[in-house]
């Protein structure tokens, strides 16, 4: 018989391994090796599975300290060997826990390649929808913005207040100055008692009545920020093209000659219908802050404004009841976390730009 090749150890060796083979018998096991001759009777024969990858141990229960192990499975095996009871209950439950471990190892193979995979997906799509939306043309976000705005107008949501408008314009001067095209974005107020925002693709920011009541200066500047990176991050094109879901997303990108206009013109009642998502605020509200940070504005306005919208979401019993704008937010709390973290990385929390002093509640 040719036997198995194994280890042995035992701490009157000293700290070396004794190479060797281990042969079976039906009642004992013996290991060899050009110097050692060891063997173990069945019945003091003791078999666990090692916790480092494939090995197998064998014990002697009289002789304290010795190991003799292999890392060939087939061991276990041998038909005749172990014929007692306990020993043969003693390989059955090695085998077994061998198997459940493979089983395992292969279980988390597949699931860390699902998760790769998914990542992967992931990826591609962020890309393919990216590349999607730089073949929007301006000119159809600024037509979308343009006709929204004449139909709030003529249903008269939006109040004919120059002179509040171009104290508006005036006070995010020093903002548009750094934000990509900021300069011919066109600020709008709604005659509404929420304290809110919103963007409009072609650079159209409409501030409600309700929010001007609660703002100071920068916090309404900070409002700004955040709703110009809605316009310049794309957003809107971004997310009526990521809602049509993968498969439609591939096809169009492989498509060429249709381009996304097909997908963004049939999706952009969403626009209308729903909020942005979670990710796409939390960008804005990085984004805005850079910009708050480049143009040299206090950006804890931002955090400010976060904490009054917090503070008018608390006197609201339930959240059913809150403005339907605040919805698909991040939770505020957690959005005035992340970004008092940012303030308190800043390389200083002074000297920025002082406003104007405008009163732009009424």
């Amino acid at each position: 018989m040719h036997g198995f090749p194994a280890e042995l150890f035992h701490p009157g060796l000293g700290n070396e391994v004794v190479q060797g083979r281990i042969f079976l018998e039906t009642q004992a096991l013996a290991f060899r090796s050009d110097a050692i001759l060891v063997e173990i009777p069945a019945e003091r024969l003791l078999v666990e599975l090692g916790e480092d990858e494939g090995r197998i141990y064998f014990r002697d229960r009289n002789v304290p300290g010795l190991r003799i192990f292999t890392g060939d499975e087939s061991i276990l095996n041998v038909r005749g060997f172990g014929s007692s009871g306990t020993l043969r209950s003693q390989l059955e439950q090695v085998a077994t826990r061998r198997e459940v471990a493979r089983r395992l190892r292969v279980l988390a193979y597949v699931l860390a390649g699902c998760i790769f995979l998914g990542w992967l997906g992931v990826c591609a799509t962020h890309f393919m929808v990216m590349s999607l939306v730089a073949k929007v043309p301006p000119n159809w976000e600024q037509t979308f913005g343009d006709e929204r705005i004449a139909e709030l107008k003529s249903e008269g949501a939006l109040l004919d207040d120059t002179n509040r408008i171009a104290k508006l314009t005036a006070l995010v001067a020093p903002l548009m100055q750094v934000v990509p095209g900021g300069t011919e974005f066109k600020f709008h107020i709604q005659e509404s008692e929420v304290p809110n925002a919103f963007a409009l693709p072609g650079g159209h920011i409409v501030v409600n009545s309700g929010l001007l009541k609660i703002a100071n200066n920068d916090e309404l500047v900070g409002v700004i920020a955040h709703e110009s990176a809605h316009i310049t991050q794309k957003h809107f094109a971004r997310k009526i093209l990521s809602a049509a879901g993968p498969v439609i997303i591939f096809g169009t990108f492989l498509n060429s000659r249709s381009g996304p206009m097909g997908v963004v013109g049939r999706g952009s009642e969403l626009i209308l219908t729903q909020g942005f998502s979670q990710e796409f605020e939390t960008e804005a509200d990085e984004v805005g802050w850079n910009y708050l940070v480049k143009a040299n504005i206090d950006p804890s306005g931002m955090i400010g404004m976060f904490k009054k919208f917090k503070a008018e979401e608390a006197k609201e019993k339930t959240a059913g009841a809150l403005p339907q704008a605040f919805q698909s937010h991040p939770a505020l709390d957690k959005r005035i976390a992340r970004l008092e973290a940012k303030w308190k990385k800043l390389p200083r929390q002074n000297g920025f730009l002082k406003l104007p002093s405008v009163d732009l509640r009424q």
